[in-house]
């Protein structure tokens, strides 16, 4: 599928991806390999010839579902496609953090990261700090956007921080309008009621 959807993260928060994106289980190593291994097969193929690249597909994807479990982590998206055949290389981490103690949301926010620019998506404020870096890949080197979005949890109570890791990056500015897009699409759902006691 190739056109915007709303996936539900964990029965907690909402987002709509723009084309087509890949969400791989976390802290469930069965499901995670499944998903990997399901991942792997789908956009590499199963030819003889292709065996050494989808060993080295699924050894890069381990290492990313390792690292973000590392960080506490709680879900692990990646896009595939922008549009039909146009590949968009980039990956979206989500974790929770603690909240500093206070009254209001933004000033929170503020206090916790400092460095980051303050931005009202539609539903609070967020810090967002960015920055690109080069990397090598195999012996090119091309620019990567890394960028960080904080903002409070309904709850009140923490911070979800959203990390994005955009390798190939062409026009900095255009990648940050399209992360800053997704991220504004989020929608929190309302907790699930809890049975009454009996």
């Amino acid at each position: 599928m190739s056109d915007a959807r709303s996936v539900t993260v964990e029965d907690e928060l909402t987002i709509v991806f723009p084309g087509t994106w890949a969400m791989i289980p976390l802290n469930d190593p069965e499901r995670s390999a499944r998903s990997i291994a399901r991942l792997v097969s789908e956009r590499v193929g199963r030819a003889d010839r292709l065996a050494r690249v989808r060993r080295t597909a699924k050894a890069e994807l381990e290492k990313l579902v390792a690292l973000a479990e590392d960080s506490d982590a709680f879900a692990l998206a990646m896009s595939m496609e922008i549009l039909p055949g146009v590949p968009f290389p980039a990956s979206i981490v989500m974790a929770r953090e603690a909240l500093p103690a206070g009254d209001d949301a933004e000033a929170r926010l503020e206090r916790a990261f400092p460095d980051g620019e303050p931005l009202a998506f539609s539903f609070g404020p967020v810090r967002r700090r960015s920055s690109v870096r080069q990397t090598t890949y195999e012996e090119e080197s091309a620019p990567e956007l890394l960028a960080d979005y904080r903002f409070e949890a309904p709850d009140g109570e923490r911070i979800i921080h959203l990390r994005v890791n955009a390798p190939m990056v062409t026009d900095p500015d255009l990648y940050l309008e399209l992360f800053d897009a997704i991220v504004d699409s989020i929608s929190f759902r309302a907790p699930l009621e809890r049975p009454a006691a009996g």
